[in-house]
């Protein structure tokens, strides 16, 4: 009898110090994806500010943009392609779309995986009785939360995403202004785009809403 309950005492401690270790090793990794889509996160943004760039470009000055990029594509990339400027347009505000998108999936998977991290932390500090292990991105963290940390926070996850939305909004604007009252196939495909990008980022404002 003392041989069997001490074999499920000692049966219990393998298998708590084996959760452990998974639970560590999965916490590990969770913290490793997030680093890697905070980079993500990075040159997605850098991504957007360029393709935005050539947006103004093609609203306000149409014909020097597509030269332009028809110089690039032959002396960069050695092919004489010419461009059509309501196809050229289309697909720069395409672009702007999927990286958008793109952008804020991951800002809204890294919100997510912080507060998934959060509740790991809480679980494998339970196994220790100090006040500071395993508390890095929660307790720690949380604790004493500077201004200015809360200020960046605002402004890559709030300002960002809605001067977006003025300068696209001023740039679309500014394309059916040239074109009115000419209505081509390119302005009603480019406003649709607008619109998806405009639903995009308000779902993502919502949800940081209520994440914060």
């Amino acid at each position: 009898m003392f041989w069997t309950t001490l074999q499920k005492i000692n049966m219990s401690i393998v298998s708590s110090d084996a959760k452990f270790t998974a639970l560590h090793e999965h916490y590990n990794n969770t913290f490793t994806n997030i680093k890697e889509s905070i980079k993500l996160r990075d040159k997605l943004t850098a991504l957007i500010l360029v393709i935005l760039l050539f947006v103004v470009l093609f609203v306000f000055w149409p014909t020097d943009a597509t030269i332009a990029l028809t110089q690039i594509s032959t002396e960069k990339l050695g092919l004489a392609i010419s461009f059509d400027e309501g196809f050229l347009g289309s697909i720069i505000w395409f672009a702007l779309l999927i990286a958008i998108v793109r952008y804020t999936q991951t800002v809204v998977y890294i919100e997510r995986q912080y507060a998934y991290i959060h509740r790991l932390e809480e679980k494998l500090h339970i196994h220790f009785r100090d006040e500071i292990t395993f508390t890095r991105e929660g307790k720690s963290y949380l604790q004493k939360y500077p201004k200015f940390s809360d200020w960046i926070w605002t402004l890559y996850m709030i300002i960002f995403p809605s001067l977006l939305v003025v300068v696209i909004l001023i740039n679309i604007i500014g394309e059916w202004a040239n074109f009115f009252p000419e209505i081509s196939a390119s302005l009603v495909l480019n406003t649709l785009i607008v619109i998806c990008i405009l639903i995009s980022i308000a779902f993502y404002l919502l949800f940081m809403y209520y994440q914060k």
